[in-house]
């Protein structure tokens, strides 16, 4: 095990991982990612799926894709699935007030290249 290195990731979930395969992928060869038991044993395995895509923020929008396309190219590199499973979500607005906060919505998924569309009734 190194004593040292330049950048030391704390923790093995799906953030950690993916911020040391980001380093590596951008030349960084002096990291080590440090985990107290195995990989995605904290808080990943309980929330697995919960890429939620349709936020307010137009850069968390852009990291969980990101985070999308990363899985992806793990997949592909490896030749077999690391468990991703790309599903959607539906939310239902019941009051007006939350059909404005969804439309709201609308602007930012688009630009953050989040597939997304509004649904009535009719």
């Amino acid at each position: 095990m190194q004593s040292h290195a330049k950048v030391v990731v704390v923790g093995g979930g799906c953030v950690g991982a993916a911020i040391l395969f980001g380093l590596t992928e951008n030349g960084c060869s002096d990291a080590v990612l440090i985990e107290r038991s195995q990989l995605t044993a904290g808080s990943t395995w309980h929330a697995a799926g919960l890429l939620v895509t349709f936020v307010r923020s137009h850069v968390i929008s852009q990291m969980t894709m990101e985070t999308i396309r990363i899985y992806g190219e793990v997949e592909r590199r490896l030749g077999t699935s690391c468990g991703l499973r790309k599903v959607g979500q539906l939310r239902v607005a019941n009051t007006q007030k939350r059909w404005d906060e969804f439309q709201s919505y609308f602007g930012i998924a688009e630009a953050a290249g989040v597939p997304a569309r509004l649904l009535t009734p009719e």
